[in-house]
């Protein structure tokens, strides 16, 4: 069996228009992996995502799920997104039944469960997304939040293999996207395959065990984030910035408050723990 849960190989996509929105992709995602595409606004990433299911056919190249190629047929694209579901980034393009429950349990209902499945799952999905006040509100009367996490949650009732999230946190109050985060972080711990769209260089960073960068249609970097961090010029280059850690790490070690060789910090623990350890010890030599 392959290493790989979800492959891209020489992926070319245009548009009806003539617009080449991927150009040659590549890109493996390992079972259980964490990870975080990023790019700025026209980058391919929801394009790309679009392919990892099925709902757009490349012009060429092809998409693997599990070392198998997909098929395009009805039936097996129907199986395919059973295991791989994606949460687009306007809820409106996702939600369309009349309530809440509706909308959540639509899935699990076309998966052929028995009626207790479906609530215990409607359930859980509820409470995992801090929608379960909702459960009963018509989808049209929700605000752009409240749609974002309902439509979060009917992915999640759906129990894929690979959950893909174009700009999850988009429209999100602060409090409801560090929480979307850890809930991403317990699906990750589950076994989840996690792949997260965004141009958020801190999120990206921070939560991702690897990092793709896009750029016009191309994948220009993948791997570590500290290692693709590090490399300045592949970061301006895709009109991207660098994470606040990063600046700041670079900063305390141009003063001196930090060596050159202090590893780079990935959350802001790492950062203020490293702080006053150098600080004192620089205290110390200064008398």
């Amino acid at each position: 069996m392959s290493k790989f849960i979800l492959e891209a190989i020489d992926l070319d996509y245009s548009y009806s228009d003539g617009t080449n929105a991927l150009r040659k992709v590549n890109l493996s995602i390992k079972k259980g992996e964490k990870l975080a595409i990023l790019g700025s606004n026209g980058a391919g990433k929801s394009t790309l995502f679009m392919h990892f299911n099925g709902i757009y056919r490349p012009d060429s190249g092809y998409i693997k799920y599990q070392g198998e190629g997909i098929s395009y047929k009805n039936k097996a694209l129907i199986e395919l997104r059973k295991k791989v579901g994606i949460v687009f980034q306007d809820p409106d393009s996702q939600l369309f039944s009349a309530s809440v429950w509706q909308d959540i349990s639509f899935g699990p209902l076309n998966l052929g469960l028995s009626e207790e499945d479906v609530i215990k799952r409607v359930k859980q999905a509820l409470v995992d997304t801090e929608t379960t006040d909702l459960q009963d509100k018509p989808t049209h009367m929700l605000s752009y939040g409240q749609k974002k996490r309902v439509s979060i949650a009917g992915i999640l009732a759906m129990e894929p293999e690979v959950i893909v999230f174009d700009e999850p946190t988009a429209g999100l109050d602060p409090r409801h996207a560090s929480e979307f985060m850890m809930l991403l972080d317990k699906l990750s711990h589950e076994g989840k395959t996690m792949i997260v769209s965004t141009h958020d260089v801190d999120l990206a960073y921070s939560w991702a065990d690897q990092i793709a960068i896009m750029y016009n249609g191309q994948i220009v970097g993948h791997g570590n984030p500290c290692e693709l961090f590090s490399q300045p010029e592949l970061i301006k280059g895709a009109d991207l910035t660098l994470p606040w850690l990063i600046e700041m790490h670079c900063e305390l070690v141009n003063k001196g408050w930090l060596p050159s060789s202090a590893p780079l910090p990935k959350t802001k623990q790492d950062l203020l723990l490293n702080i006053p350890t150098q600080s004192n010890q620089l205290w110390r030599i200064a008398r």
